[in-house]
């Protein structure tokens, strides 16, 4: 399997729902302007677009090691668990399955932990270590 491909197709539906869904939000759904739903909507969106083009340019970089392949995960599960609980929130409101938003929270942040880590292990290989 190509996972390279895997995770821009599903950064790509990503993208391609949060657009969607952007638009029905301002359009269809009827959100409030300043509500508590349309605030949790808004975040949601913008976490889920902008993660989207962090998870195809990750999927473009699985060649470069163990921790950027962790990130790409933690990035897919992160997104489908912190947007789609928020969705949840916004359209269902609190339910048995609220717990997968701060899950969720939790694999974007352990996403950008992977990265740094990844970046800093590569800055060490390369020779160019700091000194203050």
């Amino acid at each position: 399997m190509n996972r390279s491909a895997l995770f821009m197709v599903v950064a790509a539906v990503y993208g391609l729902t949060a657009v969607i869904l952007g638009a029905l939000g301002t359009h269809a759904f009827g959100l409030v302007l300043g509500s508590r739903e349309a605030a949790l909507f808004q975040h949601a969106f913008i976490y889920q677009l902008v993660h989207a083009l962090l998870l195809f340019g990750v999927g473009t970089q699985l060649h470069h090691g163990p921790w950027v392949r962790y990130a790409a995960w933690s990035l897919t599960l992160g997104v489908l668990g912190f947007c789609g609980g928020l969705y949840l929130l916004v359209f269902v409101g609190k339910t048995n399955f609220s717990w997968i938003t701060p899950v969720g929270g939790s694999l974007i942040i352990l996403a950008w932990l992977n990265l740094v880590i990844h970046g800093i292990l590569k800055f060490k290989s390369s020779g160019n270590e700091y000194k203050p």
